[in-house]
């Protein structure tokens, strides 16, 4: 399906632009989108960062990032083009007055003050309540259109959550904030609603009564790497289950929306992550550590973060009546994969050898669905899986990365692919639960090899229900 281009003259503000997160995916996002065509007539790129610069030098900066990212790989006229386009401002983020000049130099910029004003924090969350702040302070109206594009983390528990919920809606509309997860940016995630809902077959078997349980994998080959003051007060829960795996989830599980209104699509995946339980036992969790983790630059000695976790957990919900969930993420492990697996009952009179139906759909490195069958020969149980799968990559030109996506989305404020705060608070409501009882109740730490399979441990979870994960090799 064809990307519509956005239409409405726009000014993007990158606050935050000297970072990496701007340099190794904003920049090189929006040269995708020039390349797609998908900008309107008039359009201003703007970095604000603290960093006294030129134009000029971040024009340069702003070039130099894409070429890298794109590994040379670029059209040099239309990036001198896009470039035309791309200005910076020095601006400390507490100042107010920084931020009346800045609006001053936008209308001068643009000629009026009637343009869609893009607001992208690419900064560090203690500095998004002064920007908030600031832009709502040098509003002219309450009616402006200020689109504050937040990427997470979105607090740390359930109370700096609400607190920044909060805090936003003292200056800002709801409808004006997207709370991006790169996660929803990727193509074979946004398949997973069109799968279901334009395949009735796989619809009908995707329900609790159908499913036996479900298994979702996000495995990554590298460790911490420059992450590490981040990631270490944070952890695996706090960094990949909070936001990432238990979006993915509530697209499995949760029921297709009657309308295609993206209030309609957050209130289905509010009632899965809200009713999501743990379980209180030392059975249902288990946490990891890579060994080299303690011996890498910065990271505290004896330091406990968690590298892996494991968890099992139920919907408290009568469609999903005691049906399992197994999730797994982990850094430094033997490959670099992410898969949904939903794995349907057996007849009564199938016996404990035979395998499973299974629906697979693979997010990384390849994005495919596939759904296995079962055949047997002969009289012994000798049984051949059947595979029948399919693409489900983005394989036209007009394909965009994560993050180009979600721009091109806040253009044309389309909210279905964002957040909202109450299934952002709902999720922490669960993690909190989950790290209150690892601190309360000494969960282990298992250590596991550099480049493993992670901790032996972690397929205790599934044997308590008399199912084993579901693995490539």
């Amino acid at each position: 399906m064809e990307l519509a281009k956005s239409k409405k003259p726009f000014v993007l503000t990158i606050f935050g632009a000297s970072g990496d997160l701007a340099r190794l995916k904003i920049f090189p996002s929006l040269y995708s989108l020039m390349e797609q065509k998908k900008f309107p007539k008039d359009f201003f790129i703007v970095g604000f960062a603290r960093t006294k610069k030129s134009d000029h030098e971040f024009q340069k900066e702003f070039e130099q990032s894409v070429i890298a990212a794109r590994k040379g790989n670029v059209n040099k006229k239309l990036l001198t083009e896009l470039v035309k386009h791309v200005k910076y401002v020095t601006g400390n983020y507490k100042s107010l007055g920084d931020f009346e000049s800045y609006y001053e130099y936008r209308k001068n910029l643009t000629g009026t003050s009637d343009v869609t004003h893009i607001a992208y924090f690419s900064v560090p969350p203690n500095v998004f309540k002064s920007i908030i702040k600031n832009l709502g302070k040098t509003k002219e109206s309450r009616n402006e259109d200020v689109r504050l594009v937040i990427e997470k983390p979105f607090g740390k528990d359930v109370a700096s959550a609400t607190e920044l919920f909060h805090y936003v809606a003292r200056y800002f509309d709801e409808e004006q904030v997207y709370l991006l997860d790169h996660y929803l940016g990727k193509s074979s995630v946004q398949s997973i609603l069109p799968l279901r809902h334009a395949n009735r077959f796989l619809n009908l078997i995707m329900k609790g009564p159908e499913v036996a349980n479900i298994q979702i994998t996000a495995f990554e080959d590298i460790g911490v790497a420059d992450r590490v003051g981040y990631f270490d007060q944070v952890g695996t829960l706090r960094d990949m289950v909070q936001s990432h795996l238990l979006q993915v989830l509530a697209l499995i599980a949760m029921s297709i929306p009657i309308t295609e209104h993206a209030a309609s699509l957050h209130r289905e995946k509010y009632s899965i992550l809200s009713a999501l339980k743990f379980l209180k036992s030392r059975k249902n969790v288990v946490l990891g550590q890579y060994q080299s983790y303690r011996r890498t630059k910065y990271v505290p000695a004896g330091s406990k973060t968690e590298t892996f976790a494991a968890l099992r957990l139920f919907v408290d919900r009568e469609s999903w009546y005691k049906v399992p969930i197994y999730l797994r993420t982990g850094k430094m492990l033997h490959e670099k994969h992410t898969y949904i697996v939903v794995e349907l009952k057996k007849f009564a009179f199938q016996t404990h050898d035979e395998p499973p139906n299974r629906i697979i759909i693979e997010l990384a490195p390849e994005e495919k669905i596939s759904i296995t069958l079962v055949n047997q020969h002969g009289k012994e149980s000798h049984y051949q899986r059947v595979a029948s799968s399919g693409t489900i990559a983005c394989d036209g030109d007009d394909c965009l990365p994560e993050h180009g996506l979600l721009l091109l989305d806040v253009m044309r404020d389309n909210r279905i692919n964002f957040l909202s705060f109450q299934e952002i608070i709902a999720s922490w409501q669960l993690v909190d639960s989950i790290v209150r009882f690892k601190d309360k109740s000494a969960v282990p730490m298992h250590f596991y090899k550099d480049h493993g399979e992670g901790p032996d441990e972690h397929h205790e979870l599934t044997k308590i229900d008399g199912f084993e994960w579901f693995d490539w090799h």
